[in-house]
């Protein structure tokens, strides 16, 4: 499983697969400016959390499929 976030209005996108590794940065070179390297780094932060986060809602919508009946169970993981 990949999730892709992004920022910028999709000028930085990130791709993060199921263990949280960051498999893909695409960066539009229209947001590169040497002058404003910190700027970059913050659209970089801001596209791989939000891929992180899909990840996280991705994998809870399918283990509550996987659970059935049994989500939301007190001390079931994920919930």
């Amino acid at each position: 499983m990949t999730c892709e976030g992004a920022s910028g209005g999709g000028l930085v996108t990130a791709t993060v697969n199921g263990q949280f590794e960051v498999v893909r940065v695409r960066i539009d070179k229209s947001v590169v400016d040497p002058n404003d390297v910190g700027m970059l780094e913050d659209l970089v932060a801001a596209a791989i959390n939000a891929a992180a986060a899909k990840v996280r809602e991705t994998s809870k919508e399918k283990m509550a499929q996987v659970m059935g009946p049994m989500a939301g169970l007190p001390g079931m993981p994920g919930f």
